[in-house]
């Protein structure tokens, strides 16, 4: 029998490793991630690996249409997980709405590029882990149109009402600066309105403006409507695939553009280590292969990408072409005054009559 010396002293201790228990459980990270991301990246097949490894994580999706309202949502608070594209890297950390990653804590880091890496990087500090890419470029239809060697075949009236660009300001900007060889980081307002003048210009050439979900654009592409294109490479491989017509995706003079899906993790998650575990198995080998072979986006998992043997995707990434990515331009880092100011110009193109 305990004496009432010794049952004190065990009270004592079971009382402190219950105090310790429950300040653990307390401190402890929910079994729950909130994933801010574009409609169609829910999915299972493209956070599968995260899935087979914690099947009892609670894994919620919200959406955004444009990179502007993902932005917007994550101001707004909630989400653990954000999922954006690049150009848009530093308003995350001007308002302190990211953490950096611990890159120590994820197994699948050196499959990653040094080049991707490095568009995840502010200040040297690594705030997002990269994972889809792909390319911006002509796609064109090679039964109506000659070799295409420029972005200006978008302004070429031969194919009047057969040409198709993408329903964005910023993505105008861009290609009239490839064109004219402006500083796209630091346009003068003449050169704006300039690039505002020519795309009103354009407008009678658009068989559509298309949008994001490319719904109305790759059946117009594969129905022969569109012949000239500002396309993602997914479209390209779609059209490949189907083979309903003879296309080409160029290689302009000034260069393809290239995007990349970042993600990053709130800085003011309850769930810190688990966001890790599902970035760093968005890298796994099955997920990146998904986005790969489903959505036709590239992987930031080089071993993924090195092993793809469909030659209709070899075709869609250029991996035939070593110096493919040495020719292209990756998105630059632009203030949120010059986005607006150029989403604005967009609305004044749209709403212009016809000249």
């Amino acid at each position: 029998m305990l004496s009432q010396h010794h049952l004190g002293r065990v009270l004592l201790v079971l009382g402190a490793a219950s105090t310790m228990l429950l300040a653990a459980c307390s401190a402890a990270e929910p079994n729950e991630l909130d994933v801010l991301e574009w409609d169609g990246y829910q999915d299972p097949a493209f956070w599968t690996d995260f899935q087979t490894a914690s099947p009892d994580t609670a894994v919620e999706f919200s959406f955004g249409i444009s990179d502007a309202d993902i932005l917007g949502k994550m101001e707004a608070g909630g989400p653990d997980i954000v999922h954006f594209y690049t150009g848009w890297q530093q308003f995350y950390v001007d308002e302190d709405l990211v953490q950096e990653i611990d890159t120590s804590k994820l197994t699948n880091w050196d499959k990653v590029p040094d080049a991707f890496k490095e568009l995840g990087q502010i200040d040297g500090k690594q705030y997002y882990l990269p994972w889809d890419w792909g390319f911006t470029s002509i796609l064109y239809n090679t039964a109506h149109v000659d070799e295409v060697t420029s972005w200006d075949a978008l302004f070429d009236a031969t194919y009047d009402d057969h040409v198709s660009m993408w329903d964005d300001g910023p993505a105008a900007v861009t290609v009239s600066s490839y064109i004219h060889d402006y500083d796209e980081t630091n346009l003068t307002d003449e050169q704006l309105a300039a690039i505002e003048a020519e795309w009103i210009t354009q407008k009678p050439l658009n068989f559509l403006y298309w949008t994001g979900e490319y719904t109305d654009f790759c059946p117009a592409v594969e129905s022969g409507d569109i012949w000239v294109a500002y396309a993602w490479q997914g479209c390209y491989a779609t059209v490949l695939y189907s083979g309903s017509q003879e296309v080409a995706y160029a290689n302009p003079v000034e260069g393809r553009n290239s995007w990349v899906g970042l993600y990053g993790i709130a800085a003011d998650t309850d769930s810190y280590e688990l966001a890790l575990q599902f970035i760093d198995a968005k890298l796994a080998t099955l997920t990146c292969s998904n986005a790969v072979t489903l959505f036709y986006y590239g992987c930031a998992n080089q071993d993924v990408m090195d092993a793809i043997e469909d030659p209709v995707l070899i075709e869609a990434f250029g991996i035939n072409d070593p110096a493919i990515l040495e020719s292209t331009n990756f998105t630059p880092l632009v203030t949120d005054e010059q986005r607006t100011a150029w989403t604005e110009m967009w609305g004044r193109v749209k709403a212009a009559p016809l000249p």
